[in-house]
C-alpha cells in the first residue's frame, strides 16, 4: 500500500472555530487535503476531494465569511501530479461530506468512481436531511447531489483490506469516517478527520469553539476514543486540519 497525502489549498479563518480559545480575532491557516492510497486489491482509492472550484458562487455567503478561501488547489489538478486523473480513481471515501472535503466530487462525474463513493451512513443522512430543510451550514447539496453519483454506507467499523480499517465517529459531524491504516515506514497511522482539527487541539484537550459539535461531551468522548485507539495501535495521528503537519506530510511525498 502506498499513501500519499495532497495539498489542496487552504482557508484562513479565525482559530476559534478550530480550536477553543480567548483571542476570538486570533487566525489560523486551515489546510485542506486529500489522501490517496493505491493499493492493489483495491485499486486507486481517494479519501475526500477537497474544495468546489466554484467555491465563489456555490457556498453561501456565511460560509465564505466564516470560512474564507485563500488558496484553491483543485484535485483534480493533486491527481495530475501523481501521474493520475479522476477517471483513474476507483473508490472514493468520503470523511464526511461538509464543503472542503465534498467539493470536488463534481471531478468524478461519469467516471467509475462517482458510482463508487463510501460514506457512513449516518452522515449521508445528516447531509441530505441539512440540505434539504435549508440549513445554512457546511453543507451545500449541489457538491454531493451530482448526476450518476452512488453512495455506499458503512456503520461502525469496516475493513477494506488487513491494512485499512474504516471508522465511524460521531463528532463534528454524525459520520465523521476516520481511517486506520497499516504502513511499513510509518507503522499504523489514524487519521481523524474533523473530529480532531489539528495536534494543538488534541494534546490540550480542546475543542472547537463555537456551535461545531451540539455538546463538548461529543469531542471529549471522541477524544478519549482516539486516545485508546492511538495507545492499541501504537499509531501516529493525522488531523484534520493541521497546516503544518499536512504541509510535512505532503512535502515528505509517498508514504509505504
Amino acid at each position: 500500500m502506498k499513501i500519499s497525502v495532497l495539498y489542496l489549498g487552504r482557508l484562513e479563518c479565525r482559530k476559534y472555530h478550530l480550536i477553543e480559545c480567548e483571542d476570538h480575532n486570533e487566525m489560523i491557516k486551515s489546510p485542506i487535503m486529500s489522501i490517496l492510497i493505491e493499493r492493489p486489491t483495491l485499486g486507486n482509492v481517494l479519501y475526500d476531494t477537497g474544495n468546489s472550484p466554484y467555491y465563489s458562487t456555490e457556498y453561501p455567503p456565511s460560509t465564505l465569511e466564516t470560512y474564507p478561501v485563500a488558496e484553491f488547489i483543485s484535485i483534480e489538478e493533486a491527481l495530475k501530479a501523481k501521474g493520475l486523473t479522476p477517471a483513474d480513481i476507483d473508490l472514493i471515501l468520503m470523511s464526511h461530506l461538509h464543503f472542503d472535503h465534498a467539493g470536488g466530487l463534481k471531478y468524478f462525474t461519469g467516471t467509475k468512481a462517482i458510482k463508487n463513493v463510501l460514506v457512513a451512513e449516518a452522515e449521508l443522512k445528516n447531509a441530505f436531511y441539512q440540505a434539504m430543510t435549508g440549513q445554512v451550514g457546511a453543507y451545500v447539496k449541489s457538491l454531493f447531489d451530482l448526476e450518476g453519483i452512488r453512495f455506499q454506507t458503512i456503520n461502525g467499523e469496516t475493513d477494506l483490506a488487513d491494512d485499512l480499517r474504516l471508522f465511524v465517529q460521531n463528532a463534528h459531524a454524525p459520520g465523521v469516517m476516520g481511517m486506520a491504516l497499516k504502513t511499513r515506514s510509518k507503522g499504523n497511522v489514524i487519521v481523524t478527520s474533523d473530529a480532531i482539527y489539528t495536534r494543538e487541539s488534541y494534546q490540550k484537550e480542546l475543542p472547537p469553539g463555537g456551535p461545531i459539535n451540539k455538546t463538548k461531551k461529543e469531542f471529549y468522548d471522541n477524544l478519549n476514543r482516539i486516545k485508546a485507539m492511538e495507545k492499541e495501535y501504537s499509531a501516529e495521528l493525522l488531523f484534520g486540519h493541521d497546516y503544518d503537519q499536512v504541509m510535512e506530510w505532503n512535502k515528505n511525498g509517498v508514504i509505504e
